[in-house]
């Protein structure tokens, strides 16, 4: 989409030491627009398979295929890329699609990279399904910090568990 991108750029750094890795989610926070990985590994020995560390990508799965609903991430991830010393990865930021994680780093060395987001001029549609989103809530109405309801099958049955409290 042309011209939504702003001047707003952000950035951190990352050391993901041994054991170190990052769970499923969507980057969707506020209006993330591109989300860039730039690879600080060492430049000897090369990066391997067998140090861990892939950025993972997984694909979008709608959760109910008859109808047109939200998405969860695919059991195992579609595309892996390897922390490779002064490579850049980045992608769109999608609420509840642009799926990904960090494998546990294997080795001894580190996992080093600098991290950012390129922001567009509106929050994204949609962002009601982004995973942090997601993590508040689980039904309209539902009050996070109270009592943990697992959630129900389907949205009228989570409504009628709420209004019976």
């Amino acid at each position: 989409e042309r011209s939504t991108l702003t001047d707003e750029v952000d950035c951190a750094a990352n050391c993901h030491a041994k054991g170190c890795h990052l769970l499923c989610h969507d980057d969707v926070i506020g209006n993330r627009k591109i989300s860039y990985i730039i690879y600080l590994t060492d430049v000897e020995p090369l990066w391997q398979d067998k140090d861990g560390g892939r950025l993972e990508l997984y694909e979008a799965i709608p959760e109910n295929a008859e109808k047109k609903s939200r998405c969860v991430p695919g059991a195992l991830p579609v595309k892996t890329i390897l922390p490779a010393f002064n490579s850049m990865a980045y992608f769109v930021v999608q609420p509840g699609v642009s799926f990904h994680s960090v494998q546990e780093v294997f080795c001894d060395r580190p996992r080093l990279s600098i991290q950012g987001w390129y922001h567009a001029k509106d929050a994204p549609q949609q962002i009601e399904n982004a995973t942090l989103q997601r993590l508040k809530s689980t039904c309209k109405g539902e009050d996070t910090e109270g009592v943990f309801h697992p959630m129900p099958k389907d949205e009228e049955q989570c409504e009628k568990d709420l209004l019976s409290e």
